[in-house]
């Protein structure tokens, strides 16, 4: 009996130290379980759209996996951090409209492209603006010079016709010459019906001063006539250089031919040659007025004299504002003639 009540008495330790040390098992379980839980919510955090959990290593798949089998039955928020990743549309929807901001920005233009750039850029805009008015400039002036130079010409071919017949004999000096010899034979006077030409126009000279006069209007008529010529090549040539000043290439490219083209406007004087063509205007008017003055002079001298003072008033005129442009480069009366002389060197004469 003593021994099974020793046997018994150590059975009841046993299990009351069984019983102790349950609970200290049960103690250690709860922090495994925490960190299971820790791990499951870290997984499952929803992150900003358009970042994806794509940089973590291998060992994480296990608890996104376990995360996710956890959570799936509390609520959808896996589905919702799915729902919240943004599509392939959207992202190119978005990066279009960045595009476009920096594209009509202004500080990309500035800082994003190099000094040589926007020089060229700069170069491109300058010479816009010149070209255009010197494409305008020159234009109105070559349609003025036609204009005025078809007018002139009509004017001055009528001048010359009605001169015409100072030029060649009259054909009723014929007429009145076969008359004169009848009567003379009528009146049985052969001896004065045979003194007399039959034919006057075998003996006839034109006048000199008629010839002097036809020459002055001829020279009048062509040269208003070699103005439109003129006007017209000055035409081809404008438009010559307006399609043919960038031609093709880069910005840089484009802006060296065109710097080419105008060094060689101003190497072969292109300013000075179509500024000639209002001068030789000029002078063929001129040249008019003189030869209209000088055929009026043997025609009706009184009439003469109006036509004498106002070309030569308007001639003094003309050449007071040359002279003063030649001596003045400011002066507003400038005129093609004066920009002529200037580039003959006979300014610094008339100064001197």
């Amino acid at each position: 009996m003593s021994k099974a009540s020793s046997t018994d008495g150590t059975e009841d330790q046993r299990v009351h130290t069984n019983k102790q040390s349950a609970p200290e098992k049960d103690t250690l379980g709860p922090p495994e379980n925490s960190e299971e839980k820790e791990s499951d919510e870290l997984s499952v955090i929803k992150l900003p759209s358009g970042i994806s959990n794509t940089g973590s290593s291998q060992p994480s798949e296990p608890h996104e996996q376990k995360g996710a089998s956890k959570v799936a039955p509390d609520g959808d928020l896996a589905s919702e951090a799915e729902e919240d990743q943004p599509t392939l549309n959207e992202l190119a929807d978005t990066m279009k409209k960045v595009l476009q901001v920096l594209q009509d920005s202004t500080i990309v233009s500035r800082s994003g492209k190099d000094n040589r750039s926007r020089f060229w850029q700069l170069y491109g805009q300058v010479a816009a603006e010149h070209d255009s008015d010197f494409l305008e400039r020159y234009s109105e002036d070559m349609g003025s010079i036609l204009l005025f130079s078809g007018l002139f010409s009509t004017v001055s071919s009528s001048f010359i016709v009605a001169m015409e017949s100072n030029l060649s004999p009259d054909p009723t000096d014929t007429t009145n010459a076969l008359l004169t010899q009848l009567v003379q034979i009528g009146l049985h006077n052969l001896t004065a019906a045979g003194s007399t030409p039959a034919d006057p126009a075998s003996a006839w000279l034109p006048n000199a001063s008629a010839v002097r006069i036809q020459m002055i209007a001829y020279a009048s008529l062509s040269l208003s006539l070699l103005a439109a010529f003129g006007a017209v090549l000055g035409k081809q040539w404008i438009g010559y250089y307006k399609s043919k000043r960038y031609g093709r290439g880069s910005q840089e490219e484009r802006g060296k031919h065109r710097q080419e083209m105008f060094d060689g406007l101003v190497t072969w004087h292109f300013d000075d040659v179509v500024q000639s063509f209002p001068v030789l205007l000029q002078i063929s008017l001129l040249l008019f007025e003189i030869a209209l003055g000088a055929h009026m002079w043997y025609q009706q001298p009184s009439i003469a004299w109006v036509i004498i003072a106002i070309t030569v008033s308007g001639f003094l005129f003309y050449s007071l504002t040359v002279m003063a442009c030649s001596i003045s480069p400011s002066c507003p009366f400038q005129t093609p003639m004066s920009s002529l002389l200037r580039m003959l060197g006979i300014d610094s004469k008339i100064i001197s």
